[in-house]
């Protein structure tokens, strides 16, 4: 019981320092080109993304 409450204290605790840096992690992800390029790659293949920016490009 007691090793169930430690996993789940630094499973919260991961989910907090994420939340707080999400931007520098997003920075650094994105910063690797495969991953950059499958992101834009998966975002672009929704509609109302894609229209969006094709209507501010154009």
């Amino acid at each position: 019981m007691t090793r169930f409450f430690i996993k789940l204290v630094l499973f919260v605790a991961l989910i907090l320092i994420g939340y707080q840096y999400r931007y520098r992690l997003l920075n650094v992800i994105l910063g690797v080109p495969l991953i950059r390029r499958v992101a834009v790659g998966k975002m672009m293949s929704f509609p109302g993304v894609r229209d969006k920016f094709m209507k501010e490009m154009f």
